[in-house]
């Protein structure tokens, strides 16, 4: 993959920093979407996978940004409170709109956390220029709670969402995350996908006779399929 781009985004106060730091690779292929992942609550831009899934992003022809969070960026390992995540989500945006192609669809998403923030400020897609968001293992409750339900903006969301989850993940196990879709998601909006054998992290057991390359590498490929709607739907 070739070397990306470093782009300094300028963040609104408060946050607890000045500005954050991305990473912006351009696509080969004009017609396919632009992509920016968040990562999740444990890690940052770095970490191993964000950087897989942006590789294979890339090789499929898309443009695509990683970025930190502003506690990230200081080094922090606690996240900042959802409107900071929010603000800095709506910052990376519009700083990185011109930088990834104006005339692409634009896809905002990410893992855990950083796909379920991407969710709530996909509630203002139409003013933001967002056409679909891509949440890599979203986190339905939060660890031990799950009758605390993250999905109250769900019924505001105006364009597709993808989910890939796997089925072993506990925090949004299947059968709570197929009633919450159909009780609270706009009809027509989502598109679940089931990684088979993956956990939250995206960790598969040997017995189950699969990679974390091949999940991977389908992960990759949903989400590159998937995209295809939003240049044609």
């Amino acid at each position: 993959m070739p070397e990306p781009r470093t782009i300094t985004v300028p963040l609104t106060p408060p946050q607890s920093v000045e500005s954050t730091t991305a990473q912006v690779w351009d696509g080969s292929d004009p017609d396919a979407a632009a992509i920016v992942l968040a990562h999740g609550a444990g890690t940052d831009m770095t970490h191993r996978l964000m950087q897989r899934h942006a590789a294979d992003l890339v090789g499929r022809g898309h443009a695509v940004a990683l970025f930190n969070f502003a506690y990230t960026e200081r080094g922090g390992r606690r996240p900042d409170p959802a409107p900071r995540l929010e603000q800095a989500w709506r910052d990376v945006i519009a700083a990185l709109r011109p930088a990834l192609g104006a005339d692409r669809p634009l896809v905002i998403g990410g893992r855990s956390m950083g796909g379920r923030i991407a969710s709530m400020v996909a509630v203002d897609a139409e003013s933001l220029g967002v056409d679909g968001v891509a949440c890599l293992a979203y986190p339905l409750h939060p660890p031990g709670k799950p009758e605390k339900l993250r999905v109250a903006h769900w019924p505001s969301l105006t364009r597709p969402i993808l989910l890939l989850s796997g089925d072993r993940d506990s925090l949004a196990p299947l059968d709570s995350l197929r009633a919450q879709l159909e009780a609270a998601m706009p009809d027509g909006l989502a598109t679940l996908h089931v990684v088979a054998g993956a956990d939250h992290s995206y960790r598969v057991r040997k017995s189950d006779g699969r990679t974390e390359d091949e999940v991977c590498i389908e992960v990759a490929d949903v989400i590159s399929d998937w995209s295809q709607q939003l240049r044609t739907g």
